[in-house]
């Protein structure tokens, strides 16, 4: 589904490359009864500037489920789509890591198909739009046009030359980070003393095929913004209820 190419040795098998993705929040828009929304979408790819339009475009007989990485983006979809969709009484987001999400995708892909072989299931995975015009911005410094990026450039996932290396919460061993909010990059950065690396931006099936063709398990990502806040959110939300 993330477009992974075989690859005859892998030092990390692509599912556990995938399991990594554990620390990613995603945010998707279901119905009252907890089934997805799947919005229609005009067939336009990039505006008038070259810039990407959010979800991507839908071709026919092509059900869409946008997967949003931030819970702003996601309620701004809720309000939308109540307002143009029917029996959207009662919807919500619901947010969960994005390796389950991907694992839910793959039996709702066999469900659909069951009920119709015409049909077919899109989950594009939306980024933060301020994340996504700062890699193209990296990009554009690097001599690709607009229209290069938007076709490319999916997901950005950040990282500096040379890398950061952080110890991951748990573990005893500094690994690589690899960072899908910019500022958290710059966070990181600032934590180390006399650092003048150079920002970098990979798409995220670049990211992924990087983890699985590594000789060694030297890279992680680093936890979301969106993640972060959520647990958060949960454990306070547990403070509340204990008497």
């Amino acid at each position: 589904m993330l477009g992974l190419e075989a690859m005859p040795v892998l030092a990390i098998p692509e599912a556990e490359a995938i399991r990594k993705l554990e620390v990613v929040a995603v945010h998707v828009v279901v119905n009252a009864e907890g089934e997805p929304i799947f919005p229609v979408y005009h067939y336009v790819a990039l505006n008038a500037e070259g810039r990407p339009v959010f979800p991507f475009h839908q071709q026919l007989n092509q059900l869409v489920l946008p997967m949003f990485m931030t819970a702003e983006q996601a309620q701004q979809e809720k309000k939308a789509l109540e307002g143009r969709i029917p029996d959207t009484e009662g919807s919500r987001v619901v947010s969960m890591p994005l390796n389950v999400a991907l694992e839910r995708n793959e039996r709702l892909v066999q469900e659909i198909k069951a009920r119709d072989e015409s049909q077919s299931l899109v989950t594009p995975l939306v980024p933060a739009m301020a994340d996504w015009r700062k890699a193209e911005e990296l990009l554009r410094a690097e001599g690709f046009s607009r229209q290069e990026i938007a076709r490319n450039l999916k997901v950005p996932v950040f990282l500096t030359h040379p890398p950061i290396s952080i110890t991951p919460p748990g573990t005893e061993e500094a690994k690589i980070a690899l960072f899908f909010n910019y500022s958290q990059l710059q966070q990181a950065k600032q934590a180390v003393p006399g650092f003048e690396g150079e920002d970098k931006v990979l798409n995220l099936t670049q990211a992924l095929n990087l983890l699985v063709q590594e000789e060694e398990d030297t890279y992680f990502f680093f936890p979301t913004e969106d993640l972060i806040k959520t647990f958060q959110a949960q454990q306070e939300a547990a403070q509340e209820s204990d008497p």
